[in-house]
């Protein structure tokens, strides 16, 4: 009988840690998107499973959209002009979530918030976690991978100049850097 119970106990255990994308988003309070009802991240993952166009009628009347669900993230278009990036990621031995939101300002220029949330969607400290350098007149655009567990962070400046040398000459290339989670935090 104790073995039973221990089997039991292993396997309720082992699946607190198994949540997946599906798993944590009907439990995502109205706070962190204010757009999307309870009921539209209900139903994103059904019109996926019958190959439906997953596009639901946000709190505006405007239309959101999931484009893409996998066991670790998920891409919603929430908005024409935003979007919100999930993604799970492994911290020793429990999961955590890394959301990013990103305001479109026009094709080529966006701006992203990083944030981080356990599975019962409590707030975490970002700086624990990752480490974003903002210049001033710049923005960073964050795209974090469906396939692993990288974020790419694009500074760009909205009026095309991004640094100025020591010679007085303008740079209006955009800088990328691809942060690797490594367990404990981006690097």
């Amino acid at each position: 009988m104790k073995v039973f119970i221990t089997l039991i106990i292993s396997f309720l255990s082992i699946n607190v840690h198994a949540q997946t994308m599906r798993e944590v988003l009907p439990v995502m309070p109205d706070s962190i998107c204010r757009l999307l009802t309870h009921n539209n991240l209900l139903d994103f993952p059904d019109y996926l499973d019958t190959q439906m166009k997953a596009e639901v009628r946000n709190r505006l009347g405007g239309n959101s959209e999931m484009q893409t669900l996998t066991e670790d993230y998920s891409l919603i278009r929430v908005s024409e002009s935003s979007t919100l990036q999930l993604k799970l990621l492994p911290l020793s031995k429990k999961k955590i979530i890394c959301a990013v939101y990103t305001y479109f300002i026009n094709d080529s220029t966006a701006d992203s918030q990083i944030r981080f949330y356990d599975l019962k969607w409590q707030p975490l400290l970002a700086d624990k976690y990752i480490n974003v350098k903002r210049e001033p007149n710049t923005l960073v655009q964050a795209t974090l991978s469906s396939s692993d567990t990288d974020v790419k962070l694009r500074t760009v400046s909205p009026f095309g100049i991004t640094s100025i040398d020591d010679n007085t000459h303008v740079s209006d290339h955009p800088s990328v850097v691809i942060a690797h989670w490594n367990g404990k935090r981006f690097k």
